[in-house]
C-alpha cells in the first residue's frame, strides 16, 4: 500500500506524494500548542482539489492556447483540461525518492522517463523540502537535458485556508510589488505590458483579502518578501523566496481557500519573451545549464 512521505518537527507537519509531482497533501503549523491546518486537507474525501500545494516546471503558470514560439520554430503543446496550457508537466507526474530524514527529503525527476510527456526539451527536475526550526524550505532545480536552448520557468502553487480556529476568520496580506499584468479578457492572459497596481490591488501596507472580492492576478516586480496573518488565530507566516521569483500570483476565488503563487514567469510569458518584452521572466537554458530558486514559509 502507498503511503505519503511525511516530514516533520516542533513547527510543521507535512505530508507530501512523491506519484503527483511532489505535491503537498496536507500542512499543519504548530501555534502555541495546536496544530493549524494552514492549507487545505487534500486527503479528506470532500476534498475538492488534488493538492495542497504543488510544483510548477519547466513554466509557470498559462501558455494561450498551448502555441509559442521560440528561436525561429513554433511550438504547439497538449491542452487537456484548459484552452491553454497550464502550470507546466510535473504535478500528475511520479517523481524518484532520492534521500530522506525526519526533516529533509530530496526528490529527483527526468522527463526521459515519460512517454508523453507535454514539452519539446528533455529537462530534469529536483525538489528538496526541509524543514529548520521555524523555517518550512522548499527548492526546486530544472536542468536542460537536452541539445538546444530551451526557455524555462518554475514556481510554487500553494493553497492557504481562510478559516484556521473560527468560521469567517479574516486573513491578511502582505507584500511588496512593483506592476500588475492587465488582463482585459479576463483569461489569465495579459492583454498588455505590466502597469502600476490600482489601491484596490495593492498589498504594500497589510490588507484584508476579502472573502467575495474574486480576483486572479500577476504582479510583476515583487521584491520576494510578504507574510499571511491571521489576527484571531495569532499566526502570522513569513514567505520569502529567490530574487529569480520576480512574479506573484494571488488567487483569490469564492472559496474556503486562496492562493499565493510566488513563480519566475509571467503568465504567458514565452510569448511575452518572444514579443522581445523583457518582463517577462522566462530564461533560457543552454544544454547542461540549470535553473534553481527557493521558497521559504516561516512561523513569526
Amino acid at each position: 500500500m502507498f503511503c505519503n512521505n511525511l516530514i516533520s518537527n516542533e513547527f510543521f507537519k507535512i505530508s507530501i506524494n512523491p506519484l503527483k509531482g511532489t505535491s503537498i497533501v496536507n500542512f499543519h503549523v504548530n501555534k502555541n500548542g495546536k496544530w493549524l491546518e494552514v492549507m487545505p486537507d487534500t486527503s479528506k474525501p470532500n476534498s475538492e482539489l488534488d493538492a495542497a500545494s504543488f510544483l510548477m516546471i519547466p513554466y509557470s503558470n498559462r501558455i494561450e492556447n498551448g502555441l509559442f514560439e521560440f528561436e525561429g520554430k513554433k511550438y504547439n503543446l497538449q491542452t487537456k483540461h484548459d484552452t491553454h496550457a497550464i502550470h507546466g508537466d510535473v504535478r500528475y507526474r511520479p517523481w524518484e525518492l532520492k534521500s530522506r530524514s525526519d526533516n529533509r527529503i530530496i526528490y529527483s525527476f527526468t522527463s526521459e522517463s515519460i512517454a508523453d510527456i507535454n514539452w519539446p526539451w528533455k529537462f530534469e527536475g529536483e525538489a528538496v523540502y526541509s524543514l529548520e526550526k521555524n523555517i518550512f524550505h522548499s527548492e526546486i532545480k530544472v536542468k536542460n537535458k537536452d541539445i538546444s536552448k530551451m526557455p524555462v520557468g518554475l514556481g510554487w502553487h500553494p493553497y492557504f485556508n481562510r478559516d484556521l480556529t473560527t468560521l469567517n476568520e479574516k486573513v491578511f496580506l502582505c507584500f511588496d510589488n512593483e506592476r500588475v499584468y492587465p488582463d482585459d479578457f479576463d483569461n489569465r492572459i495579459p492583454s498588455g505590458l505590466p502597469q502600476p497596481i490600482p489601491e484596490n490591488r495593492s498589498f504594500s501596507k497589510e490588507k484584508f483579502l476579502e472573502r467575495d472580492d474574486f480576483f486572479d492576478k500577476c504582479f510583476q516586480g515583487f521584491k520576494g518578501k510578504g507574510f499571511i496573518h491571521w489576527p484571531e488565530s495569532k499566526l502570522k507566516l513569513l514567505f520569502e523566496c529567490s530574487g529569480l521569483c520576480s512574479h506573484l500570483i494571488i488567487y483569490n476565488p469564492l472559496k474556503p481557500y486562496f492562493a499565493v503563487e510566488p513563480v519566475t514567469n509571467a503568465n504567458n510569458g514565452v510569448n511575452l519573451l518572444s514579443k522581445g518584452h523583457t518582463c517577462s521572466g522566462v530564461k533560457i537554458l543552454y544544454p547542461g545549464e540549470a535553473l534553481s530558486a527557493f521558497f521559504n514559509l516561516i512561523v513569526d
